[in-house]
């Protein structure tokens, strides 16, 4: 045969392939083909990750060296930022408080912050509301940090291309509509996590981005926990969007810069704590026989009081004020010793991340405990059970009741720990020597993320508060947390105006009194603070806290249910926002008398 015929013979059996694949699926029905495009992607994970693990064009921070940076002083990135936003937002905050912009000197422009609470899809999408009901008030555009609490996913979503994708809507609008249309099944249904997979341009694109990152974490040596599996089903739900093949930067923090750099939104602060638990921080023989007395020293140690150790996450820096210690956000997972890192792997997924920033289940048992008792209330019920455990708990003993109360049931989530002997020996006791950091949700803390707001370096002057815990009504557990921090971070808090329910006005003023843990408060602030409360003007019969479907272990809304959220949040808003635009003009009026009096 010639190589013509060849050629020919060749043409006639592609061809006929090719028609019976058509007919093939034309009699398939789709759905089946793209489950089976996800199931093969799965099988390939590995063949897949591998291929492009080495990939400097993809990962250019695998030819970047990190190191630790020991202070408490704000990294140059973040103070670019906040020189650049004060120009960038001048306009705005003119128009905002009903001036000339002639009149408005950018180092008169209050530093504002809005903050979200925990609450899971709850909390995502009330916020989101609010943060819409403050860009149609044309404050949204005059702030310059936002911050999310544990389950405030929105903040992952927000500096993407998912929320960017139609420039004819503001970013918050478009997550608004997609919340509407995506919300529809579970993270826990199969079905409903492999059409998210598939229905899409490119399924394998959608597997590798949301149970890649899965694998990623192996390449560093860190066990794979439960609360990173919930991380990468979360992603299926809220991070997907038409064509996941051109979703690569979105799923690594670090590149949310490319919104901000030049001031141009809002910095986003994300959190998370570590559950310091000094009987868990025993050194190894060979480093303990460094230490003078050590035994006596050990013993003394190990019975001082546990507490959390809150870290920030933003996307220039992953670190603690509590060290203090910071790293670039795309070295997060790497192996650090001495304070540089020696290992370089790919930046872990932002699938991860979500998992850890929202890793509620895997908070303490006293945790569980304390929230149990709110939710019983203050009747027969709660004395009951106060008793029997007080009872309990006596029995125990002190040092075991600690142990017993610090343990967590669900493992949170591991990772290396860039502070790994960030000293040199002989060795001091805590966290710098566990070779990892098990990091957890900050609402096991506090439900707001108040510590990284109240950061003496930001200089914040307005906070803008907003509360969607389940249990808000009875206001015990706001107090209580206030109470805590204001006694870490050496502050007083005066409730100034608490008149109006729908935003009540905080002062709070540094005293010095701090308990040792992070760095003193500098700087005194004001808290406007907004209670996710039932509002007449909605529905009288709407009430957060106790409808089914706001749960926080729900994870499906209907468009309709998302509507009804995003309304209560819009109307509270707009039954509370004077006051709000009172405060920011006080300080804007008294910043500007105090520049023009050379002070």
């Amino acid at each position: 045969m010639s190589d013509k015929e060849k050629k020919k013979d060749e043409n006639w059996f592609t061809q006929l392939g090719t028609h019976i694949q058509n007919t093939i699926k034309s009699f398939v029905p789709e759905n089946i083909i793209r489950d089976q495009q996800v199931l093969s992607a799965f099988d390939n994970m590995d063949e897949i990750i591998n291929g492009k693990i080495k990939d400097v064009k993809l990962h250019p921070e695998l030819e970047w060296e990190a190191t630790v940076r020991r202070s408490n002083e704000l990294c140059d990135d973040e103070k670019k930022f906040l020189q650049d936003r004060k120009n960038y937002i001048r306009e705005a905050f003119a128009k905002y408080i009903g001036v000339d912009v002639s009149e408005v000197h950018p180092d008169d422009i209050p530093t504002i912050a809005f903050m979200g609470s925990g609450g899971g899809f709850r909390a995502m999408i009330v916020v989101t509301a609010y943060f819409a009901a403050m860009k149609d008030s044309g404050l949204y555009d005059c702030g310059t940090y936002v911050s999310g609490n544990g389950s405030c996913w929105n903040l992952a979503q927000l500096y993407t291309s998912l929320a960017r994708s139609n420039p004819e809507n503001h970013p918050l609008d478009n997550l608004l509509n997609y919340y509407k249309a995506n919300l529809t099944h579970s993270i826990t249904n199969v079905r409903g996590v492999f059409k998210d997979l598939a229905h899409n341009a490119n399924p394998k694109a959608a597997v590798e981005l949301c149970f890649g990152g899965l694998h990623v974490k192996k390449l560093s040596e860190v066990s794979v926990d439960i609360m990173d599996l919930f991380g990468a089903l979360l992603a299926t739900k809220i991070m997907l969007g038409p064509d996941p093949s051109k979703q690569y930067d979105d799923f690594k923090l670090s590149r949310q810069r490319k919104y901000i750099d030049g001031g141009k939104d809002l910095l986003p602060i994300h959190v998370c704590t570590y559950h310091v638990r000094p009987w868990k921080d025993a050194l190894e023989s060979k480093d303990a026989a460094l230490v003078e007395n050590y035994a006596q020293v050990w013993e003394e140690y190990k019975k001082l009081d546990d507490h959390y150790q809150w870290y920030e996450v933003t996307p220039y820096e992953f670190g603690t004020e509590e060290i203090p210690a910071y790293i670039p956000t795309w070295a997060f997972g790497r192996k650090f010793e001495g304070g540089k890192d020696v290992t370089r792997i790919p930046e872990q997924y932002l699938s991860l991340l979500i998992g850890l920033f929202g890793s509620a289940p895997s908070a303490p048992l006293l945790f569980e405990i304390n929230q149990l008792e709110l939710a019983l209330g203050n009747g027969w019920a709660k004395k009951e059970f106060k008793r029997a455990y007080d009872k309990a708990m006596e029995k125990m003993g002190e040092q075991k009741q600690r142990v017993f109360e610090g343990h967590q049931p669900v493992p949170p989530p591991s990772f290396n720990n860039f502070t790994y002997h960030l000293e040199p020996p002989p060795y001091k006791l805590g966290v710098t020597n566990s070779p990892y950091l098990k990091l957890m949700d900050g609402g096991v803390s506090n439900d707001s993320p108040v510590y990284p707001m109240s950061r003496p370096a930001r200089k914040i002057e307005i906070v803008i508060g907003f509360d969607c815990s389940s249990v808000i009504v009875g206001r015990e557990l706001f107090e209580k947390e206030q109470k805590e921090f204001c006694e870490i971070r050496g502050l007083d808090r005066n409730p100034r105006d608490t008149s109006n329910k729908f935003c009540e006005i905080h002062d709070y003023t540094p005293n010095g009194k701090t308990n040792g843990y992070c760095p003193p408060a500098e700087n005194p602030f004001t808290l406007c603070y907004f209670p996710y409360l039932p509002n007449d003007k909605v529905d009288p019969k709407f009430i957060p806290a106790t409808e089914k479907f706001m749960a926080f272990n729900n994870f499906t809304y209907t468009a309709e249910q998302v509507d009804k959220t995003v309304q209560l949040a819009k109307q509270n808003w707009a039954d509370g926002q004077q006051k709000v635009k009172e405060e920011i003009i006080k300080v804007w009026r008294k910043k500007k008398a105090a520049r023009l009096g050379g002070k």
